[in-house]
């Protein structure tokens, strides 16, 4: 008497995980709980879906205002500010984080490196969604004729805006303590060098109107 032999299973593929993806409840508390979200950074709490949300707030927010900056100019700037502003901003984040770890840890703040990340990430977030709110403003101004100067100071106070609700996040996300204003000090001097070169680098953003071809 013989038996039929079970039939082998081939072992079942190993799915990788799928990758955070954004979150409107995370949008949400950008907007309205900086204070919880700041406090998430610092106990590195399910940092996926916030660092998601932050990324698209940060290429959205800063290339409908760099679009805005470049329509005082017209044609291709347009296309060419919404990409350099989000790029800008991006390029400074990434460069400046092993510093801000380094400044935080020195100061008394020992945090792993991916809380230092999800804390640029939320304030640079921040930012980009006033710039995102004061678009319309700006937008609305040029095409009452603002002309070249004052269009660059209306896009400076937007920026100022923008670096104060970033600004926010930062002192919320750094907490009580020892060393906290020096090492927010720290934090925007390092961005500021960075940025400003960055930013440099990319320019121009704001183009004169009697220039012939964007550059």
């Amino acid at each position: 008497m013989s038996s039929a032999a079970s039939p082998v299973r081939a072992p079942s593929p190993v799915r990788a995980p799928s990758p955070p993806a954004p979150s409107l409840g995370v949008l949400s508390r950008l907007l309205r709980d900086p204070e919880g979200v700041a406090a998430d950074c610092r106990d590195a709490a399910d940092l996926g879906p916030l660092a998601a949300t932050a990324l698209a707030a940060i290429a959205l927010g800063a290339a409908v205002f760099g679009g805005v900056i470049g329509s005082f100019r017209g044609g291709a700037q347009i296309g060419y500010a919404a990409i350099k502003v989000p790029l800008a901003l991006l390029a400074t984040l990434a460069l400046c984080a092993p510093g801000f770890h380094a400044l935080a840890a020195t100061l008394g703040r020992p945090w792993p490196l991916r809380t230092v990340v999800a804390l640029s990430l939320s304030a640079a977030a921040r930012a980009a969604l006033v710039l995102l709110a004061c678009a319309p403003v700006l937008w609305l101004l040029f095409d009452l004729g603002l002309g070249y100067h004052r269009a660059a100071m209306a896009s400076a106070l937007a920026y100022a805006l923008a670096g104060l609700a970033a600004l926010s996040v930062l002192l919320r996300g750094l907490g009580p303590g020892a060393g906290r204003a020096l090492t927010a000090v720290g934090f925007v001097a390092l961005f500021f060098a960075v940025g400003g070169q960055t930013s440099w680098i990319l320019r121009p953003y704001l183009v004169r109107p009697r220039t012939e071809a964007p550059p």
